[in-house]
């Protein structure tokens, strides 16, 4: 019994060290990590101005999706100021058949970034426009939607997923 106590006190403690890292590294104020401090109990790091300025990517990058008579798919993202997404992470995927067109993207602007370097980025809106056959599509449009921003802030979001399922009326 100590033995497996020993072992969550030692998980723990590695959890929490993890957590410092990842806080220190996200943390730009300091030039440094001081790896002492990863291991102390001061938490006053944890919360680094990057985090605590970023709005959640749901609020970030609100993603909308509706019918455009007769056959397009529309997807619209409300950047917020201040946030851009990258175009390469857009990726769509049909889940219940393949009846959806091409997606039509809009030109994007190219940007240094300090993450990734030169890329191609979009802000405040982006609509995307995909056809579809009415007569293939059924009563339901499903999509898996891939996509990636960042807040100008120096903080980079995770990819994000999203099941879309529209109805056909």
């Amino acid at each position: 019994m100590l033995s497996t106590l020993k072992k969550v006190v030692l998980i723990a403690s590695f959890l929490s060290a993890s957590a410092n890292l990842q806080a220190q590294l996200l943390d730009n104020s300091s030039a440094t990590l001081n790896a002492g401090s990863l291991f102390d109990n001061n938490n006053s790091g944890l919360a680094t101005s990057a985090i605590q300025s970023v709005l959640p990517a749901d609020s970030a990058f609100a993603l909308s999706a509706y019918i455009e008579a007769p056959n397009t798919l529309v997807l619209l993202w409300n950047i917020e100021d201040g946030y851009y997404l990258y175009r390469k992470s857009l990726n769509f995927i049909e889940t219940n058949n393949n009846s959806l067109g091409n997606p039509v993207i809009p030109a994007s602007i190219q940007t240094e970034d300090e993450f990734f370097g030169e890329v191609e980025v979009y802000y405040q809106r982006l609509l995307i426009r995909i056809p579809f056959d009415p007569e293939n599509v059924g009563d339901n449009i499903s999509l898996q939607l891939n996509y990636q921003g960042c807040a100008e802030a120096n903080y980079c979001y995770p990819m994000q997923f999203k099941e879309l399922n529209l109805e056909i009326i």
